[in-house]
């Protein structure tokens, strides 16, 4: 404890040296879009072509089961009411690696260069690599010069959210850590932020706030692809939150399959369609002032409820870009268990497979030649019912299959995977979460 405080002071101490040797640098669309990359597509900066489907998958498993971890130590932390600044919290918060499912190019700066960086619905403050940098991790792009900007600024210390940060007279301080020994900490800061619009042409945000990091260790992924993070939660200096009526404080987006390119919209761009739009509210407890908590009631498999009693779900639900398959409470994963369990006795040739040649953890059977009868599941939130159709519930190999969802200790995470060809509207004024099935295929139109 005492090795990190020191750290942290150290930290602190070189930031507030480099803001003193810095210069201070003293029409809107219907809507605008980001592309995200999932990280398996092949057009992805985060590709590598050596690795199997199986291997992908298994990658995907190990960044959900960080996740799960990282939302479950938050939500201890917070239900303890802990004080702690949004920016300083993750001292505290053991996530074993953190790897991206999603990438994004964002303009930064005037004139604007591409910045490749993490789309993360569970992350606060956006920050990047800047330059001159006392450590850096390798990236591909070259880091983030502040004095080629003519619109980089310091963040006021009167600024609105300054209080999320450490703040001297001569500027404020952030920092953001993970147990594996990444980190970044940096210089608050200004800066203009350059998006595509709906008819395709650069549209300048003028002074967000994000962190421009001069410590920072890694690494971020395997390539040396991204720069930094997109932080999309709900925290005041989240990237969503500051945009706000900008965007009529409303993102959304329809993740497609891993090989075609999904978008993040914002503003009208966000415009939901059909009959079978649903709504459930954001949970408003200290657990979820955050992140995006949804209450789970119950889950049907084949159109029959499961019948679980109120309280399995101890932590509810959290929705998640970051993490790829879901995870279900322990509880609540072996009663889906038990009803395919029943589900499949009733083909002659389904059997179920353990041991070698199956991925550890996962509910696997033998596929005979031709068998399609997959059943669908869904999630019953309040209000709300969210299906997920065969396609997006079980992970189909040569001769067998797999549900494409583990067991975790006592949280719910609603990943990417089961989130395909659905339309997600994050809605942060009305704190709700509507979705409608669409095919995603169509989404760049």
């Amino acid at each position: 404890m005492a090795q990190t405080t020191a750290t942290v002071i150290c930290v602190f101490a070189m930031n507030l040296l480099l803001l003193s040797l810095l210069p201070c640098v003293a029409s809107m669309s219907s809507g605008f879009r980001l592309k995200l990359i999932h990280r398996d597509s092949p057009h992805s900066p985060l590709y590598q072509a050596n690795l199997s489907d199986f291997q992908r998958f298994m990658k995907n498993v190990e960044i959900s089961e960080a996740r799960a971890s990282y939302f479950q130590r938050w939500s201890e932390i917070s239900s303890a009411g802990n004080s702690m600044k949004p920016q300083n919290v993750s001292l505290r918060l053991p996530l074993k690696f953190i790897e991206p499912i999603y990438t994004v190019e964002l303009g930064l700066g005037t004139p604007f260069v591409k910045r490749t960086f993490i789309f993360d619905t569970g992350s606060g403050i956006t920050w990047t690599q800047c330059k001159p940098c006392f450590q850096c991790f390798k990236q591909k792009e070259p880091l983030f010069d502040t004095r080629k900007s003519n619109s980089y600024k310091l963040m006021p210390i009167k600024n609105k959210l300054a209080k999320d940060f450490t703040c001297t007279m001569f500027g404020c301080a952030y920092y953001v850590g993970y147990y594996s020994g990444q980190m970044s900490a940096g210089i608050a800061s200004v800066e203009d932020f350059t998006f595509q619009t709906t008819a395709r042409v650069p549209y300048r945000v003028p002074g967000l706030v994000f962190g421009c990091g001069t410590i920072n260790r890694g690494p971020f992924g395997n390539t040396n692809a991204v720069s930094g993070i997109l932080g999309m939660d709900k925290q005041p200096v989240s990237f969503a939150r500051q945009l706000g009526g900008l965007i009529r404080e409303r993102f959304s987006y329809c993740l497609t399959e891993t090989a075609s390119p999904s978008y993040l919209k914002f503003g009208e761009e966000t415009t939901i369609h059909g009959r079978n739009t649903q709504h459930t509210p954001f949970l408003k407890t200290n657990q979820y002032a955050v992140h995006y908590g949804l209450k789970l009631l119950d889950i049907s498999i084949g159109g029959q409820k499961l019948g679980l009693t109120q309280g399995t779900f101890s932590g509810s639900c959290v929705i998640d870009s970051g993490g790829s398959i879901s995870l279900l409470e322990a509880k609540a994963y072996s009663a889906v268990e038990n009803s395919l369990e029943r589900y499949f006795s009733k083909f002659k040739n389904v059997r179920r497979l353990r041991g070698g040649g199956t991925p550890s953890g996962f509910l696997c059977y033998i596929q005979p030649r031709g068998f399609r009868r997959f059943p669908n599941l869904t999630f019953h939130f309040q209000g709300a019912d969210f299906r997920v159709p065969s396609e997006n519930l079980f992970l189909l190999r040569r001769n067998f299959f797999c549900l494409a969802m583990i067991a975790s200790q006592n949280l719910t995470l609603l990943g990417a995977y089961q989130q395909r060809n659905v339309r997600i509207v994050y809605d942060l004024k009305d704190e709700m979460l509507s979705f409608a099935p669409e095919d995603c295929s169509r989404d760049a139109a």
